[in-house]
């Protein structure tokens, strides 16, 4: 069963992105090309907030420009597009995961946040990764800095440090 989504509501909320396909099986995956870095988490939250779908995959191909109207044809010239990155989305998977992605949905006001999904990708600020930083400390000991943490600030990465250091 393929859905009706209207390619106006995307074309308006991600303007940097040259063109976009989508395919619904065997998971929802989104096929996009831009000139200029983009996030695959972006494209997942800008997908949801037009069409309430949660995307599981997206890929970043080459060569998709949009048609006057509605979506590109992901594979109009019958080869396989050449995959420049990938995004996919990973759900939490233990107890340690789960609270610190229910503490950045709060924190950030975005839902179906995963694993891999970046910090300041979802629209992290200094205030909230201080807020972070003292959730960590108080909910399992771990005292944390920003050298700690890195440039890379996920769910993995925290709930990896937070099991190497926990003192419970």
């Amino acid at each position: 069963m393929t859905r009706e989504l209207d390619a106006a509501l995307f074309r308006g909320i991600c303007e940097d992105v040259l063109g976009a396909a989508f395919q619904e099986t065997p998971e929802f995956t989104v096929y996009a090309s831009t000139d200029v870095f983009n996030s695959g988490v972006g494209i997942r939250l800008a997908f949801r907030k037009c069409y309430g779908v949660d995307v599981r995959r997206v890929r970043f191909i080459d060569g998709l420009r949009w048609a006057p109207t509605g979506w590109c044809d992901s594979e109009a010239d019958g080869s396989s597009p050449r995959i420049l990155a990938e995004y996919v989305h990973a759900p939490p998977s233990d107890p340690v995961e789960q609270a610190i992605t229910a503490f950045w949905e709060e924190i950030l006001e975005v839902q179906g946040l995963g694993t891999s999904d970046d910090f300041w990708e979802c629209g992290g600020d200094s205030l909230g990764f201080i807020e972070t930083i003292d959730f960590i400390g108080q909910e399992y000991g771990v005292q944390l800095g920003f050298f700690d943490i890195g440039a890379s600030l996920t769910v993995a990465r925290l709930a990896t440090l937070v099991r190497e250091r926990s003192p419970r």
